[in-house]
């Protein structure tokens, strides 16, 4: 499984220049941070933000004795940039990404605004069907802040073998919520799941990743060009 997370990005440079930019900042054996280019295209740069870390572990032995054992680790987040669609895109990112944007947003000359993203899960994955003529169902969705009466709300995940859409909206039924994640089972000729978040996030479990996460990212970009011209 991979874990997936889009920002809104709005680079002040192409990115050739970008890629330049981060090789300025390229990551060797001397290094504390840095990055390492894999892709360069005119319209994208793939790319890593590794970051050495060091650290002591402390041990005592039967005796009392406290022996330490220096240790380093690497931490790796793997991201692409690009100036069509959100702009950020990380892929197994650490809990702490502030290392890489602070980094990042030094090669952007200190101008780069990253936003997070909110977004109709159920949007998106209908437009992912349809950029990708796949057969699917959601098959589990969470809702969250759903209002049952005044000052009361509750958190719901609704699950079943079959496709659970008809089933939430009986249960919503006027009353206000947030969808806030929805499971895709995929059917026909690729099989898996995908969980999409409302924060722009994918959980992507099936056959073909790299297939996948080209058209999720198709459709996320699609939702977002038809919310922001509303």
């Amino acid at each position: 499984m991979s874990r997936f997370r889009w920002y809104g990005a709005d680079w002040p440079h192409s990115m050739r220049v970008m890629a330049k930019r981060l090789m300025s900042q390229a990551f060797d054996e001397n290094s504390v941070d840095g990055f390492v280019i894999d892709r360069v295209r005119d319209g994208f740069v793939e790319a890593r933000y590794i970051e050495r870390v060091e650290f002591t572990d402390t041990i005592t032995d039967p005796f009392g004795n406290e022996l330490l054992y220096p240790r380093i680790d690497f931490r790796t987040c793997e991201f692409r940039i690009s100036q069509d669609g959100p702009g950020l895109e990380l892929i197994d990112s650490p809990r702490s990404t502030q290392g890489m944007l602070s980094r990042l947003a030094e090669a952007a000359d200190f101008s780069l605004a990253v936003t997070p993203l909110k977004v109709d899960v159920l949007a998106w994955a209908n437009l992912l069907q349809s950029v990708a003529d796949i057969d699917m169902l959601v098959d589990s969705l969470q809702i969250g802040s759903m209002e049952l009466e005044r000052d009361i709300i509750a958190k719901i995940i609704i699950k079943g073998s079959r496709d659970v859409r008809d089933a939430a909206t009986v249960l919503t039924n006027g009353k206000r919520h947030n969808l806030e994640k929805i499971q895709l089972r995929l059917l026909g000729k690729w099989k898996g799941t995908i969980l999409l978040t409302n924060v722009g996030g994918a959980k992507i479990d099936v056959d073909s990743r790299d297939e996948t996460t080209v058209l999720l990212r198709d459709a996320l970009h699609k939702l977002l060009i038809k919310t922001s011209s509303r």
